[in-house]
Order: C-alpha cells, then structure tokens, then sequence
C-alpha cells in the first residue's frame, strides 16, 4: 500500500519530468501546440522507471528498457493522433532517462584516480542507454511493420480490384522493349 509520502513524491517526481520534457522540447525548438503532449509521455516514462526501480527495485537497465517502451508506445500513438513526426514527441520525452549523471559521476571517479569504480558506473551508464535505444527500436520496428503490413494489404487489395498499374505493362529497362 502506497502512504501519503510516497504519493507525494511521484506525484513531485511527475511534474518535475514534465516540466523538464518541455524546456528539452523548447530546447529542440519542437511545435508548441505539442510541448505538453510530449511533456506528459516524459513525465509518464520518469515515474515508470522510478516506480521500477524504487518500488519493486528492478536493475536500472529493466526500468530503462520498460519506461523507454511506454514512451515509444505513446508517442507512436500520439503522433497518429495529432500527425506529427514520432520525433517530436519521443526525443524530448526520453530526456529525463537518459544517464548523463551517471556518466558524469563515472568520468568524476576515474579523475579522482577511482579508475575501477568509475569504470563500473560508466558501463552501468552505458548499459542503461543501450537499454533506452533498444526500448526505442523495438516500438519503431513493429510499428514500422505494423505500418508495412498494412500498407502491403492496400496495395494487394488494389491489384484485386484492377486498379493498380501491372506489373506486366511495366518496363524497367527500355533496351528490352521490342
């Protein structure tokens, strides 16, 4: 069961995602009719992660992989929805996952002659961006087939109906036109 602290904090976690979504997609010079949207599918994916990571304590690389799949699943959505370029939504929204602390606390170690730790945090770090580009291409990949698959089924349909031009009528190379 959740106590009134606990709320307190992923609900302070929430706005502070979304507001940091938004100054990224200001940033990113990205429309603003849309800078909300995305900010809301940042701050989604923040309390996702943290939720995962804090409350049932998965490795961050799980929590990232996860929390980068919903962002991706939203923002496909969305940007069906509203027609706009998966982009604008998606870039801005992983901004609060990706590891820079992470990486600048590793770089931090092995400067302070922490050589071993700091190489530890930075492929802890590096693992934990591997997790959110393979949680981005998974969602693009089966939305592009998706995406594919139907655009294929149209065009079946069509030459079923005649009204695509045949394939038998085509000449690729003038050379073997009689």
């Amino acid at each position: 069961m959740m106590t009134h602290a606990l709320v307190i904090h992923y609900l302070q976690a929430f706005v502070f995602a979304f507001f940091a979504t938004v100054a990224f997609g200001v940033l990113f010079q990205g429309p603003k009719p849309i800078l909300w949207r995305s900010g809301l599918i940042g701050a989604m994916g923040w309390v996702v992660f943290s939720g995962l990571e804090g409350l049932f304590a998965i490795h961050s690389f799980s929590a990232n992989f996860l929390a980068t799949v919903l962002i991706a699943i939203v923002s496909e959505i969305f940007a069906r929805i509203w027609k706009e370029p998966v982009t604008v939504f998606e870039i801005p929204a992983i901004i609060p996952l990706v590891p820079g602390f992470g990486m600048y606390r590793g770089m931090n170690y092995i400067l302070q002659d922490y050589v071993a730790y700091g190489n530890e945090v930075l492929l802890g770090a590096a693992m934990d961006a591997c997790a959110i580009a393979l949680g981005v291409m998974m969602v693009s990949g089966v939305f592009r087939a998706l995406k594919t698959g139907s655009d294929m089924a149209s065009q079946r349909q069509q030459d079923l109906l005649g009204t695509a031009v045949s394939q038998d009528l085509h000449i690729a190379d003038p050379e073997k036109e009689e």
